[in-house]
């Protein structure tokens, strides 16, 4: 089971969640770390540190979520200091191919432009200082979404009562076998 950590000011994106049983594929631009989409490269004749262009470069989205939901870095980046939830769910394997991201700094490539899957492997190496995130990618062509099968909710530990109450009652309209819980660390 993976798991979507997700703070609940924009219950609009919680209800697309839900609904749909999707979570979107982002433009690496919009994604957190300032050092997405960069890579050393030895073609200038020195090793210089590059950085994509989404303008120029084929487009790449990127589907962020974890296998660790126990990581009060994670509650505390994603889920507003624990008043979020995390929403476990599993998916089709065959239908999407999913990476675990490793944390051995920016790759280093000889040759540019980069191959599609050179394009794609920037965006599986991380700074070690992101280790805590236990990060799994989908990495599309396209903005696109992906589809999950929700398992599990789990709220954090400062969630308030009346946010509980009404994922609950969501939960309960889309699918009654989902699981919910309180984080208690």
């Amino acid at each position: 089971m993976y798991y979507k950590f997700r703070d609940l000011k924009n219950y609009k994106y919680i209800l697309d969640i839900f609904l749909n049983q999707r979570l979107f594929s982002s433009s690496f631009i919009n994604l957190n770390d300032n050092f997405e989409g960069q890579f050393f490269s030895n073609n200038f004749g020195e090793s210089k540190r590059v950085r994509l262009n989404p303008n120029k470069e084929k487009h790449i989205s990127i589907c962020s979520f974890s296998e660790n939901y126990k990581s009060h870095l994670m509650w505390s980046h994603y889920a507003n200091g624990h008043r979020g939830i995390a929403i476990g769910f599993e998916i089709d394997k065959s239908e999407y191919k999913i990476d675990k991201v490793e944390y051995n700094g920016l790759g280093s490539f000889e040759n540019l432009p980069l191959k599609v899957d050179e394009l794609k492997s920037v965006f599986l190496n991380k700074l070690n200082e992101w280790k805590y995130e236990e990060e799994y990618r989908i990495i599309t062509e396209k903005q696109d979404y992906i589809k999950i099968k929700i398992k599990k909710v789990i709220f954090g530990a400062e969630t308030k009562n009346h946010d509980k109450e009404i994922i609950s009652k969501l939960i309960e309209l889309v699918d009654n076998r989902i699981i919910i819980e309180t984080y208690k660390g």
